[in-house]
């Protein structure tokens, strides 16, 4: 490891006691935090991103009230990686969190240690940090028995229960991710843009409406189909919808909404068939980095502080966890591979974002992601795909188990190039046609891998069975 590398890892690895320890007087004017992540969320399905179908009304309220960022990108094609660099903004090379056996390190600093530290209650429903993957995070668990409910219900008890106190509040709506099978009236809302009266499902629908993974072209789907499932999708966008409208009213008439900063971003997209199947990695076992995989929603509200704005740069997961602590006045720590957003978000251009050392070119997306996710045998855990993204080019970089960063660092592997201004689809893969453009994304890329990786056995590790599941996580 570089000695440069070495000295950011240390400072940010010990900055748990310089901030939180020096923090004991929490700022009276500082709001409540909601971040809401939505599984499996499309955004070109949201009526504030462009879509044709009413399925967002209420999303698209607080996109009024708040900050859009039409460009914000995932760091993984599935839950885990992404979820844990928006809580460490550090990249999954770094964090290493990156298959179902991985756990942080207690000492790596994260978003809840952060505000805990200023003063916030940070607490977590028991069902978001049960498995290794969530542990050391920070969060306090709350009693399962006290908070039990359905999806959404849920988070209101905990709202309810919180609302006197500052809080910091994480909640990971589970309701669109496949199977798709919303309730009754929503799985036929949609439904009459295809058919002017009741169809039976067929068999490949009916898959659809009760598998969570469903291997890649294990089914074939003939065009109704896929219009049909489409339309379910749309369904459960519409259901959590009108449960965000429910969720608003709550915090209105507890008097907690406008004093609420509240994040609305997802862990990873979905494909709906733009590449032949449904799904992402942990549900098809064939791991993807288009963009309807990582391309994600983005929404900031905090009326008392933040004027509606329309934002196209390119952002990234880890940039969620330095935003929320730049507006709310907190020190930012060293070390973090994301920028605030801030400026972004007063009107500014990427230009006036300050490059400090351990973080990496603002404007260029990076993902990474094993081939099937959680659902990874060890097997699969070798096959990993990573991508470069600017505003102009993709480049996709699959490595096999033989593959290696010799031959002047460029590696082996399949390799896809895509122009997304001629072709946002990623239909044709253009690799061969441009030597020059390629060359220069494989070296930005193999710089971030190497950068990235050189830190990742000091954030992660595979957690001790012996751990007890009701520990603070």
């Amino acid at each position: 490891m570089s000695v440069l590398r070495r000295l950011i890892f240390v400072v940010y690895s010990l900055m748990p006691l310089f901030v939180i320890g020096t923090s004991s007087e929490a700022k009276e004017d500082l709001p409540n935090i909601l971040l809401f992540t939505i599984d499996a969320c499309r955004p070109d399905h949201f009526g504030c991103y462009g879509y044709n179908r009413n399925t967002t009304p209420n999303i698209d309220k607080i996109a009024s009230e708040g900050v859009l960022f039409t460009h914000a990108f995932s760091q993984s094609a599935w839950t885990t990686p992404g979820m844990i660099s928006i809580f460490t903004s550090l990249y999954p090379p770094t964090h290493g969190v990156d298959a179902k056996d991985r756990t942080l390190r207690e000492n790596v600093l994260t978003l809840p240690k952060v505000l805990k530290g200023s003063g916030y209650v940070a607490p977590v429903l028991p069902k978001f940090v049960d498995i290794p993957n969530y542990w050391h995070l920070g969060f306090d668990v709350v009693d399962k028995e006290r908070f039990q409910a359905e999806e959404g219900e849920d988070l209101l008890k905990l709202l309810e229960a919180y609302k006197d106190q500052r809080f910091f509040i994480w909640y990971h709506y589970h309701g669109v991710h496949l199977p798709y099978n919303p309730k009754n009236p929503y799985d036929k809302i949609f439904q009459e843009d295809i058919f002017s009266g009741i169809s039976a499902d067929t068999e490949a629908v009916s898959v659809v409406k009760k598998k969570s993974v469903i291997k890649n072209n294990s089914i074939n789907f003939d065009n109704t189909d896929r219009k049909i499932i489409v339309a379910l999708y749309d369904g459960q966008l519409k259901q959590l919808d009108d449960y965000m409208g429910q969720l608003t009213e709550k915090m209105k008439k507890w008097g907690i909404l406008d004093n609420t900063v509240i994040i609305i971003t997802s862990d990873h997209g979905e494909e709906l068939f733009e590449h032949g199947f449904i799904g992402h990695a942990s549900t098809s076992l064939n791991a993807k980095l288009y963009d309807e995989i990582i391309h994600i929603p983005l929404i900031i509200r905090w009326p008392k502080k933040v004027k509606h704005r329309v934002v196209d740069a390119l952002v990234q997961q880890i940039e969620v966890m330095p935003t929320i602590l730049d507006i709310l006045g907190l020190p930012i720590p060293e070390g973090l591979h994301g920028y605030s957003l801030s400026t972004l978000m007063r009107g500014k251009s990427v230009d006036n974002l300050k490059f400090t050392p351990g973080r990496f070119e603002q404007g260029v997306v990076f993902c990474e992601t094993i081939l099937g996710g959680y659902q990874s045998t060890k097997e699969m855990e070798e096959i990993k795909l990573r991508c470069v993204r600017t505003k102009e080019w993709k480049l996709i970089y699959t490595n096999t188990p033989t593959s290696n960063m010799s031959s002047g660092g460029l590696g082996d592997g399949k390799y896809e190039l895509y122009n997304l201004s001629n072709d946002p689809k990623e239909e044709k893969n253009i690799f061969e046609n441009h030597p020059k453009i390629a060359k220069e994304l494989k070296k930005k890329l193999f710089q971030w891998i190497e950068t990235t990786t050189s830190t990742s056995k000091e954030c992660s590790s595979q957690p001790n069975a012996g751990i007890n599941l009701l520990q603070q996580r």
